[in-house]
């Protein structure tokens, strides 16, 4: 079941990492690019469960060597991730 779920976070970290780049490449239209600060709060919402649950998965001793390291790589990834976006949101917010 471990290995399912570990599957499923990797597939999950890929699919934030799509949706940062297809938001980032979104253009204003109106509402004062209302629909891409949307955008960017459904992403937030979705990264920390997906956060949580790489984290409980990785702590499994039912995973194997070759799976824990996939499993430690992706979840640095995925901070990274965030803590880059979060990062360039600072520096917009004082710019």
């Amino acid at each position: 079941m471990s290995k399912a779920f570990a599957a499923i976070y990797v597939v999950a970290v890929l699919a934030l990492a799509a949706c940062v780049v297809l938001i980032w490449r979104l253009r204003c239209e109106s509402f004062g690019c209302m629909g891409i600060g949307v955008a960017w709060f459904a992403w937030v919402l979705a990264y920390f469960p997906v956060l949580l649950v790489g984290v409980l998965v990785r702590s499994r001793e039912s995973l194997g060597a070759g799976l824990r390291k996939l499993m430690r790589a992706a979840v640095w990834a995925q901070v990274a991730m965030g803590a880059a976006l979060a990062v360039v949101w600072v520096l917009k917010q004082a710019g």
